[in-house]
């Protein structure tokens, strides 16, 4: 049986935003800081990552999907603002976070988590924050600008996104960094 890495997203496709996603990961490499950064085309807000499933298990997770997509209308998301995981004294990621639309994202990945997780499926241990991950930290190389950099753009502006669907997406993992895949979409 065929099996497939998979996630659940809202992607973030509007070019402008995307734009200024790009402009806030180059002022963070501006800082020398060892990352690795989202590539363009990938940038998008998780709500649910499910690893490594079987094709099997799809339509299961179709039907959860259409659960939390009926639980919001379709909405505006405005990204705003620069977080990190785990914390500022160890930064493993670099996220730009969910201001307007926020409430919305957290309803629909409660049903995903509370749908799926009665189906199998792994139950986070963390509450869901929501947030479009920019970069991933690889080392510790100039941990003080990167910080600096991060306080710099702790309000930084990216836009706004309208909200109408979600996907299942299938990640591939390459050496060049991971490439994903629309398996599935549904309308909220």
């Amino acid at each position: 049986m065929s099996r497939f890495r998979a996630f659940i997203s809202i992607d973030i496709e509007d070019e402008e935003v995307v734009n200024r996603i790009v402009e806030v990961q180059e002022r963070l490499k501006a800082s020398g800081a060892d990352l690795k950064l989202v590539e363009p085309e990938n940038v998008h807000l998780t709500l649910k990552f499910l690893g490594d499933i079987p094709e099997s298990r799809v339509t299961d997770v179709v039907n959860a999907m259409e659960k939390a997509a009926e639980t919001v209308e379709p909405f505006t998301m405005r990204l705003k603002g620069i977080g990190v995981f785990p914390n500022p004294n160890y930064v493993r990621v670099v996220w730009i976070g969910v201001q307007e639309g926020s409430d919305e994202t957290k309803a629909m990945a409660a049903v995903l988590e509370q749908e799926l997780g009665r189906m199998g499926f792994r139950r986070e241990r963390k509450d869901f924050v929501p947030h479009v991950t920019v970069a991933r930290v690889r080392s510790g190389r100039n941990k003080g600008r990167l910080i600096e950099a991060i306080r710099e753009l702790s309000n930084v502006e990216v836009g706004e996104v309208e909200v109408d669907r979600i996907r299942l997406k299938k990640s591939i993992l390459r050496p060049q960094g991971p490439e994903y895949h629309t398996v599935e979409e549904v309308e909220i």
